[in-house]
């Protein structure tokens, strides 16, 4: 009756929490776990109340903070502190141990909570970053702990039937994690030893004779010009990048599940390209685009002339005009056109993965250049900083329908690839004297001066170009139910390029009218998504009405229409799941009327244990023996074979009157 007082209340106990030294005795964590759990009763809703858990977080973290950085020497001298002056040096030492992670470890850790913020005002550390990690720590507190409530208020009863698998679970996931945390840097720094000490014998090896190969693997190895762990990252990058190119380009020229699942994945994007989200995309294209990367390529690389760092302009040269050129042969050898023309001002060639390849190449160079004087913590960053522009560059333009997957996929593997290459040949010698902050300060200026008036004059012509418009194939109804049925797909096609269960129901008309006809047939739709039934996966006596069917998508498409049915002389633990999609195809009524063409297939699942806590609907194919009797149930049903293998169609569309040979329904005189 008064959700805003329950609102109030997360928000004051959360911030009090983290009060000094009276915050350990406040049940704030509780009290929000507690709250949580009246969410699935409506009294009150997720997201309103993980705001007001977050804002109290920020702020109960917030205030000690600034009391503590504000007064410092005389904060120790007040009440509370001044009654406990213990807290004060162990929370130093606690935050000492541990830095600014300190923040995010104290928020999740009763007692510390209420000490780390005020030690770390009193300790100097700046607001900025305070704020930042207060922010962060929050954001991931606050759902965790309310949807743990909700949880435990979603159903105890299954919580109840399932708390030692849940247990099970989250202790293995706990293990595995904190065995891979621990294990990975050791295994790292073992491997960095065993290569170092295995570098004297080599060295020694490489200087007995003075040929090529061996000069060139004493310049590699010799500790005075190369740091071994800088080149072991070049060596896997390098390794990795060429085992990515050759899969893909594997799966280019001979048709494998990649290119196929190109196609999905264009299909997938289309229903989400509009609004905001082609907006952010357009504008991170056009940071990437030809133009913009041209520019950076022509400043820094003068840049890096006018201090004499000649080696590091050629190796820049190259890495621009190598990725160029491969990437335009290897885009003539294949003959594969883009999935939209390609938009003047976008390229540096007019090949469609140009852009990427060239970016990946200058801008992976440019990071070994600035890279080779920072140490490892800074260099692994601006490594990172460059894989995810690049990252969001591949993802907006296969968003957009610049160009296919594999083929961007492609582009910057090679372009990554032969970066690495001319960095290794760059660092065995002698590392230029290039200031790394400012040759990054540099690049990013150069992208925001230049790409930011590309975005702002071509925005309202990207948008119109970008936004999705559906297009199809148009056939007639007597074409569609003499052959046109034929020329569809026969199988489903999954996200990964594979074909799953054969396509045999096609349906003219609309979705509402085909589930009213299985309803009357004992088809139900599957339970929506919630806690509750989520946890039927977990529960040791689940039934197939119980629990909800996974998505699939067919070429991309989500479907329109999802069905199941239990009984019916299956077995106890088995169903029958009917899906629907768009197929890209529309037919023409015999009154002018366009309708969509659906496609589906009818999968059988039997429900499985797995390894005694999971329990899940294991497919076991197509089930196309029940056609016949479905096809009684559905108006002008008319089962038919292909001709390729045999297999059943069924086709059928909304009618209660047929004229010629579509299917239309009479209501007062007017056609529906």
């Amino acid at each position: 009756m008064h959700s805003f007082l329950a609102y109030l209340l997360a928000f004051l106990l959360t911030g009090a929490e983290a009060f000094p030294v009276i915050g350990a005795l406040v049940p704030g964590t509780a009290i929000v776990i507690a709250l949580g759990a009246l969410v699935p009763t409506g009294a009150l809703h997720f997201w309103p109340l993980v705001s007001w858990v977050t804002a109290g977080a920020v702020l109960g973290d917030g205030l000690p903070f600034w009391f503590g950085h504000r007064y410092r020497d005389q904060a120790t001298r007040i009440w509370p502190l001044c009654r406990h002056p213990r807290l004060l040096p162990q929370g130093q030492a606690f935050f000492e141990q541990h830095g600014g992670s300190s923040i995010i470890i104290a928020r999740f850790t009763p007692g510390v909570r209420a000490v780390a913020p005020i030690v770390a005002g009193i300790s100097g550390m700046r607001p900025i970053r305070f704020y930042i990690l207060d922010v962060v720590s929050a954001v991931l507190w606050a759902p965790a702990h309310v949807t743990a409530g909700v949880l435990v208020g979603a159903s105890l009863t299954i919580l109840g039937a399932v708390a030692g698998r849940l247990e099970a679970i989250f202790i293995g996931f706990i293990v595995g994690l904190g065995l891979l945390l621990f294990l990975l840097p050791r295994l790292l720094r073992i491997l960095v030893a065993r290569l170092a000490a295995l570098r004297e014998p080599i060295l020694i090896w490489s200087r007995a004779r003075d040929t090529r190969f061996r000069h060139t693997v004493a310049s590699l190895l010799d500790p005075a010009k190369t740091e071994l762990s800088g080149l072991l990252m070049l060596a896997c990058v390098l390794a990795g990048s060429l085992w990515l190119f050759l899969g893909v380009l594997q799966d280019m020229i001979a048709g494998d599940p990649l290119v196929y699942a190109d196609r999905a994945i264009l299909h997938f994007f289309e229903p989400y390209r509009t609004g905001l989200a082609v907006e952010i995309a357009i504008v991170l294209a056009r940071l990437g685009s030809g133009p913009v990367t041209l520019a950076v390529a022509a400043v820094v690389l003068v840049w890096l002339d006018q201090r004499r760092a000649w080696r590091a302009t050629a190796y820049g040269i190259a890495a621009v005009i190598g990725a160029s050129l491969f990437s335009a042969g290897l885009d003539l050898a294949l003959r594969r056109p883009p999935p939209s023309p390609m938009t003047p001002g976008w390229s540096l060639i007019p090949f469609p993965g140009g852009d990427l390849a060239t970016a990946s190449a200058l801008y992976g160079f440019l990071t070994v250049i600035a890279a080779s004087r920072l140490g490892v913590r800074h260099r692994m960053m601006i490594m990172i900083m460059t894989a995810l522009f690049i990252a969001m560059q591949l993802g907006s333009r296969v968003y957009l329908g610049i160009d296919w997957l594999s083929s961007e996929l492609a582009a910057a593997a090679f372009g990554f690839a032969w970066a690495a290459s001319l960095g290794l040949a760059y660092v065995v010698r002698p590392i230029e004297p290039v200031p790394p902050w400012s040759l990054v300060t540099i690049t990013a200026a150069i992208i925001a001066i230049t790409g930011i008036p590309a975005v702002v004059l071509n925005r309202h012509a990207d948008i119109q170009r970008y936004e999705v418009g559906y297009a199809g194939s148009v056939i007639t109804c007597d074409a569609w139910q003499s052959h046109g049925w034929e020329t569809l797909p026969a199988r489903s096609l999954d996200m990964l390029g594979g074909f799953v269960q054969p396509l045999s129901v096609q349906w003219v008309g609309r979705v509402d009218a085909l589930r009213k006809a299985l309803v009357r047939e004992g088809w139900r739709t599957p339970p929506v998504w919630t806690f509750r039934n989520a946890l039927t996966f977990l529960a040791p006596h689940a039934t197939p009405s119980e629990m909800p069917t996974l998505p699939r998508w067919d070429n991309g498409r989500r479907s329109d229409l999802v069905m199941v049915l239990t009984g019916h002389g299956l077995a106890s633990d088995e169903r029958l799941v009917l899906r629907i999609w768009k197929s890209g195809v529309y037919v023409i009524a015999p009154d002018g009327r366009v309708l969509t063409l659906k496609i589906g297939e009818i999968e059988k699942q039997r429900l499985r244990r797995m390894f005694a806590t999971l329990t899940i609907p294991d497919p076991e194919g197509s089930m196309t023996s029940i056609l016949p009797v479905m096809g009684r149930g559905l108006p002008a049903a008319r089962l038919v074979a292909r001709g390729s293998d045999g297999s059943p169609v069924l086709l059928a569309g909304a009618s209660s009157a047929k004229i010629g040979s579509c299917f239309i329904t009479q209501s007062q005189g007017r056609a529906q």
